[in-house]
């Protein structure tokens, strides 16, 4: 009985470890999401414009170690060419004016 007791407690621990991750997954996925619809936005502390950078990879794109010591290999992502900037609306985004080389070009 008492060997039936451990099992029961271990089978509820692995179950609600795996739901706990199940819901921090989603947390955080949720919160991708609603960061992404976002993008671009301006860090307020370091006054970077923020965007997305395309750098997760899910648990299915995981491919075992190739060189000795590599515990997973994931594949190199497909190149995207970079959007157009379009003239930003917040004030400490817009292009430093071009100065003309030439002074009698005024």
């Amino acid at each position: 009985s008492a060997a039936t007791n451990v099992s029961v407690v271990k089978q509820l621990g692995e179950q609600y470890y795996r739901d706990a991750m199940e819901q921090c997954h989603n947390y955080n996925a949720r919160l991708c999401a609603e960061r992404s619809v976002r993008m671009p936005f301006l860090d307020s502390q370091t006054g970077v414009a923020q965007s997305n950078c395309y750098i997760w990879m899910e648990k299915r794109h995981r491919g075992p170690g190739m060189a000795p010591g590599q515990l997973y290999t994931y594949p190199s992502r497909r190149w995207r060419k970079k959007r157009r900037s379009h003239p930003p609306e917040d004030p400490r985004l817009i292009f430093p004016p071009v100065k003309s080389e030439n002074p009698r070009a005024r």
